[in-house]
Formats: C-alpha cells, sequence, structure tokens
C-alpha cells in the first residue's frame, strides 16, 4: 500500500542505472501504465511491482519507475522538458518527476483521488489539468496546488480530459453524460455532443484540430468534423460496442485502431467507414491502451487488461507478447 497522502510533497525514489527518457538509437521510449497484476514476469522472474515501466527496445527489456506498487492510469510528458518532466495519474493522487523517473513526489491532497488522466497546456506548461472520477481539476503552478473546476458538468466521472492543440484555452472532457467542451480554460463548461452516452475515451484527430473521435460505453465510436457540433457513428464492421482505447496513424489520415472490451482491437483504413479485426496473437481482447510509434507506423503497442503488453511490427496484421504478463495496462505514451 502506498503512504498516507499529506498536503506537503512526499519524496521517493528508486535507484536506477538511467533515466526513464533514454531511449535505443532506433526505437522511441515506450511508457506503459500498469494499474495493477495477478503476477508479472520480467526475464523469467516473478516480480509483482505494478505502475510505470519503460522500454526502449519494443519490449526486450524494461525499466520500473517509483514506487514498487502504485495503481497507475496514465503517464503524460511535459511538452518542450525532453523527457525529464513525467506526470502519473494514480489510484493516490497525481505524482511528478522532474528528473525523468529518478525520484518523484505527489503534489496533491486527501481530495484528489482516482485520478484517470492528465493533460497539459502547451503554450503555458504551468497548466495542468486532471481527469479524476470525480471530475476535472486545474493547477495553475505545475501541480503546486489544485482545483476542483466542475461547473457545468451533470456528470464528474471524467475518464479523459484533452486541450485544444489548435487553442489551448478550450479544454474537452469526457463523461458519463457526453462530451463537455470549455472555453475559458475549465472554469465553466457546456455540454457539447453526445448527451447521455457514457464516452470512455475522447481523440483529437492528429490530422485536423477539428476532427474529434469519441469511444462509448455499448455505442460503439463517433466522429465529429465540426470540432464536436455534430456527431455520427461509425461502427460497420465493430462487433464489440465498448471502446476503451483509439489510436490514429500520424502518417496516414485514414488508419485508426480501437481497442475495445472482449472484443480485441480493429482497424480501420478509410477513417472509420469500416473496420475490421486484427486480433492474430493477441491472447487477451480486453483492450485498455493502443499506440502507433510516431517513427514507424508499423510498429502498434496495444494493452491489455489482464495479459500484459503486445506488439505489431505489421501495423496490426500479427501480434507477439512482449513483457509485463499478467498486467492491466492503462495507457501508453512516448518519448
Amino acid at each position: 500500500m502506498a503512504p498516507p497522502l499529506s498536503r506537503q510533497a512526499l519524496k521517493y525514489s528508486e535507484t536506477t542505472a538511467e533515466s526513464a527518457s533514454a531511449r535505443s538509437p532506433k526505437n522511441t521510449t515506450l511508457y506503459a501504465v500498469t494499474r495493477s497484476t495477478e503476477k508479472f514476469r520480467i526475464f523469467g522472474r516473478d516480480n509483482p511491482t505494478v505502475g510505470l515501466f519503460t522500454t526502449s527496445d519494443r519490449g526486450k527489456s524494461w525499466q520500473h519507475w517509483g514506487w514498487h506498487y502504485t495503481k497507475c492510469f496514465s503517464a503524460t510528458i511535459e511538452p518542450n522538458s525532453g523527457g525529464n518532466v513525467i506526470y502519473l495519474a494514480c489510484g493516490n493522487g497525481i505524482q511528478k518527476s522532474k528528473d525523468s523517473g529518478k525520484s518523484w513526489v505527489i503534489t496533491t491532497g486527501w481530495e484528489m483521488t482516482e485520478c484517470l488522466k492528465v493533460t497539459i497546456d502547451p503554450v503555458n506548461t504551468q497548466s495542468v489539468y486532471a481527469a479524476t472520477a470525480y471530475g476535472i481539476y486545474k493547477s495553475e503552478d505545475g501541480g503546486g496546488s489544485w482545483t476542483e473546476k466542475n461547473h457545468g458538468l451533470k456528470s464528474t466521472f471524467t475518464p479523459c480530459v484533452i486541450v485544444d492543440r489548435s487553442n489551448p484555452g478550450v479544454v474537452y472532457c469526457a463523461t458519463e453524460a457526453g462530451v463537455y467542451k470549455s472555453n475559458d480554460g475549465a472554469e465553466s463548461w457546456g455540454l457539447l455532443g453526445l448527451e447521455g452516452k457514457g464516452i470512455r475515451t475522447i481523440l483529437q484527430s492528429v490530422h485536423d484540430e477539428k476532427t474529434w473521435f469519441a469511444g462509448t460505453e455499448d455505442e460503439g465510436i463517433f466522429v465529429s468534423t465540426d470540432a464536436g457540433k455534430h456527431w455520427k457513428t461509425i461502427n460497420e464492421g465493430l462487433e464489440s460496442m465498448t471502446i476503451y482505447a483509439l489510436a490514429q496513424d500520424p502518417a496516414n489520415a485514414q488508419v485508426l485502431y480501437a481497442g475495445t472490451f472482449r472484443g480485441g482491437v480493429y482497424k480501420t483504413v478509410d477513417c472509420g467507414r469500416s473496420w475490421q479485426s486484427c486480433n492474430e496473437g493477441l491472447t487477451r481482447l480486453d483492450i485498455h491502451a493502443l499506440l502507433v510509434d510516431p517513427s514507424d507506423s508499423d510498429v502498434v503497442y496495444c494493452g491489455t487488461l489482464g495479459g500484459g503488453v503486445f506488439l505489431s511490427e505489421d501495423a496490426g496484421a500479427q501480434w507477439e507478447f512482449i513483457g509485463l504478463e499478467t498486467s492491466q495496462v492503462w495507457d501508453f505514451t512516448v518519448q
């Protein structure tokens, strides 16, 4: 169990050979966030450690960062920090490292728990937003203090928050009651669309800032091409309608991947007009994390609930298990 929380930052560290942002010459560094596990196995040894792991060689070796047991939901790297500044959204609050993962502090108090996502204003990196099971919180001093920002939200279970990259004053969040939008840095929220639908994840297209995708509980995937004013379903070919993860190919706007509950991974090559199952090699079909390597679109990572991390090097045609056996993998990011 993690130590009790307090408003004062609690420091912890783990001796490491190199920083979490280190990478091999050929590959980006993958950050994998794990919530829990039945039993890890790394290099043939049992290892009950959970939390943040990294690999710079596509899963041939893994490095753990932080406390040995941290129920973790997502990781976010501060833009332009070179991987030095990392935030973790955890069950016991928001944790932050300013030295590439070698040491950490808890930046939140008892009132912030079950933190699910962190997003950072790309212009003013001192402005940080946290999505939690109890609503949105904002820090304007790099995590030093946090303020609840739920005015206007009909539901405060918020699994995802995103800052619009074309206008940092605009923030979007996913809720149990639809997609909400704030035009004033989370001071107030208004319903944007998909009223009454349980939204599990939202994604702003990496190719067009006005195109948004939403993954829902039981109702599949929706897309908006006008910044959320209108939405339509794009479910042709999907057999599982609960969507936990969405990822877009950074080199091809037509290619997206969807991670589903009990249905595995689906892929579209026509921006959602049709989907095809691509589960060859997967041993678990509950998918909570997907990431396309920004340096190589053929490389896709898949995080399962209870089955660890899988890798495809042929754009989802085949999957290979690469580590963190029996872990619940909730999120990926790369540096």
